[in-house]
């Protein structure tokens, strides 16, 4: 199936092309050699609100998930290093939202409570837990 692919640096979709090397048509960068989807991209600017930095910081996080289920490879004297690849995408993620911040936001952790600097939290413990926060009746809740 043939994705919805547009390349026009006037657009933050074309931009986001650029910064993730997805500028050719039919030879991207999934691992499967196919390019994303202008809706992929969208969906990731949407997310990092319609910022290319941190979009880009998205895609290469994406990117590391889908060639992190790959292995080496060498037929003959060709060799692929397809976990290195997930490893280069996975450096340049975290360098990018160094840079540009983001990531976490409508990340949900089952069991922990975060703060949105990803950290665990104890804002709104469970009861007996021995950390009192609330400040009074009205503020209680969360104990359910």
């Amino acid at each position: 199936m043939r994705v919805a692919f547009t390349y026009d640096l006037t657009t933050d979709t074309g931009k986001l092309r650029l910064e993730i090397g997805d500028t050719v048509s039919d030879a991207g960068v999934k691992p499967d050699g196919s390019n994303f989807s202008d809706a992929e991209l969208a969906y990731f600017l949407v997310q990092e609100s319609d910022s290319v930095g941190r979009a880009t910081a998205r895609a290469c996080e994406v990117l590391a998930r889908m060639f992190a289920g790959y292995v080496d490879l060498a037929v003959g004297s060709r060799r692929e290093s397809l976990s290195q690849a997930a490893k280069a995408y996975t450096d340049r993620a975290t360098a990018l939202r160094r840079q540009f911040g983001g990531g976490g936001r409508g990340a949900y952790s089952a069991g922990v409570l975060r703060s949105s600097d990803g950290h665990p939290s104890d804002e709104y413990p469970t009861s007996g837990s021995g950390n009192e926060y609330s400040a009074g009746n009205d503020d209680d809740w969360w104990r359910g």
